[in-house]
């Protein structure tokens, strides 16, 4: 019990110094997350995992209980192949939390399933504006330009997804499938 008690108090002081310094939990996210984009830009390819499964916990995050709700009903929705209930709940979602770039990803994804390719690169602009550095959004995209047959705005696409994110096995995968398909044609 006491170990509870102190656990309390320590959190407590922690809280009352952080909020005392002027910080807010909302300013240290995107600090957080810039400095763990430096660093996975940086890393060596054994440590990008780590810093990737970190970025992926602080995107999970909208901040709220209900839009977060309304997000896994739409991936669960997108999981059963069910585009245009997911659509909604994503819509749902960007409604009431219009700041949170997952929920705009999300449902660009259920669009490019859905074959709806322009309301996609909407979305996945919004994100960007939201957090350029979204590499998930930027691999998206380029995707989307591959489908829609302009293979130097998907390869650009790519190599910006890299830039952030330089050991993303997905788009580098993406990137060789492109060239194999393009050859000695430059881009």
């Amino acid at each position: 019990m006491k170990r509870v008690v102190n656990f309390f108090k320590y959190t407590f002081v922690t809280l009352a110094l952080y909020c005392a310094s002027g910080a807010s939990i909302a300013q240290t996210m995107p600090s957080k997350l810039t400095q763990l984009y430096q660093d996975l830009r940086q890393s060596a390819p054994e440590n990008a995992p780590k810093i990737e499964a970190e970025i992926r916990f602080l995107w999970t995050s909208s901040g709220s209980h209900t839009v977060d709700l309304l997000v896994k009903r739409g991936q669960d929705a997108l999981d059963r192949g069910e585009t245009a209930l997911a659509a909604e709940h994503f819509s749902a979602a960007i409604e009431l939390g219009p700041r949170y770039a997952g929920a705009y990803i999300l449902r660009a994804r259920a669009y490019v399933l859905a074959g709806v390719l322009g309301p996609a690169v909407h979305d996945l602009q919004t994100a960007l504006r939201l957090d350029e550095n979204q590499f998930d959004a930027i691999a998206l995209l380029g995707q989307v330009f591959e489908r829609l047959g302009d293979l130097d705005l998907a390869q650009r696409s790519y190599e910006q997804a890299l830039a952030i994110h330089p050991h993303f096995a997905q788009v580098k995968e993406a990137q060789a499938a492109l060239r194999a398909v393009v050859g000695d044609q430059a881009l």
